[in-house]
């Protein structure tokens, strides 16, 4: 009766690692400009007025903008920031030092006062 051969023992050599999925991210255009997470001066301003508790309206009156135009600069704040609503918006402001409490601006009312 053969007996068969045993391989021969070498070092032990750690598994090699499973192979990540790649994932599919399409490449920058070079017409397209890369997004920021910083925000924009109006959109510091909008930000602003919303810590200061103005609503959409009152920020329009303030800035002389539209109400679209404020609610998209609202919504791109929510998006920059990661925040789900106005009010971690204006906790964002406050914390990070964006706003200091009781340095508030006092503003020209836009409405008539009765």
């Amino acid at each position: 009766m053969t007996t068969m051969a045993q391989p021969r023992r070498t070092r032990l050599e750690p598994p090699a690692p499973a192979p990540r999925p790649l994932r599919s991210v399409p490449a920058p255009r070079p017409s397209e400009p890369r997004r920021s997470n910083r925000i924009s001066q109006r959109e510091a301003e909008v930000l602003r007025l919303v810590a200061r508790g103005l609503s959409n309206a009152e920020i329009g009156l303030e800035l002389f903008i539209s109400l679209p135009t404020v609610k998209s600069h609202v919504a791109s704040l929510l998006a920059k920031l990661g925040a789900r609503d106005r009010v971690q918006l204006v906790v964002a402001a406050y914390e990070s030092g964006f706003v200091v409490p009781g340095h508030l601006q006092h503003r020209t009312s836009a409405r008539p006062v009765a």
